[in-house]
């Protein structure tokens, strides 16, 4: 098989082969890779990676694939999605002014109040997404305008949680 994607703002062309018994070769940028696979339940895999075990957790949607797997959530386009509309890594996500969740989920706990000063990096929201907690941070330092979303409830990727009136 073979996929593009765009991670931090470069194209990667990879290509994986694979058998029967889940050992897997991956090849980006002429970087070749040996892994096995295997799937524990529909979304999430064991990957035993230069001796490194590790969990994988994914989802997707219309245009993205989410890969959660060692703390981090990596955004990968679709094969003919549209270019601009993916890519890069987890910990801050959303525009400086909005904070929405890379991937759908379910809200845990919201950090932060409207009114409340925070700096850039803070942790403002957890969300849970693929039976793993994902700590969304601000993008920037300024004051919390609006919190729409409380505790329990259901969100999409790309809906503002949390409103900023940015500072920097």
């Amino acid at each position: 098989m073979e996929f593009e994607f765009l991670l931090d703002g470069e194209i990667y062309l990879i290509k994986i082969d694979g058998n029967p018994s889940g050992e897997y070769k991956a090849v980006i940028a002429d970087k070749e890779y040996q892994f096995s696979a295997s799937n524990i339940s529909p979304n999430e895999f064991s990957i035993l990676l230069d001796k490194k075990n590790m969990k994988a957790y994914v989802a997707e949607s219309d245009e993205r694939i989410y890969v959660h797997v060692g703390g981090k959530i990596i955004k990968l386009g679709k094969p003919g999605a549209a270019a601009g509309g993916f890519g890069g890594t987890g910990g801050e996500f959303g525009v400086k002014d909005e904070i929405s969740t890379p991937m759908p989920g379910k809200v845990v706990t919201v950090l932060v109040n409207e009114g409340d000063q925070v700096k850039s990096g803070q942790p403002l929201v957890i969300v849970e997404s693929m039976k793993m907690e994902n700590e969304i941070k601000s993008p920037t330092a300024g004051q919390v305008v609006a919190v729409n979303f409380s505790n329990g409830d259901l969100v999409e990727p790309g809906q503002p949680i949390i409103k900023l009136n940015p500072s920097e």
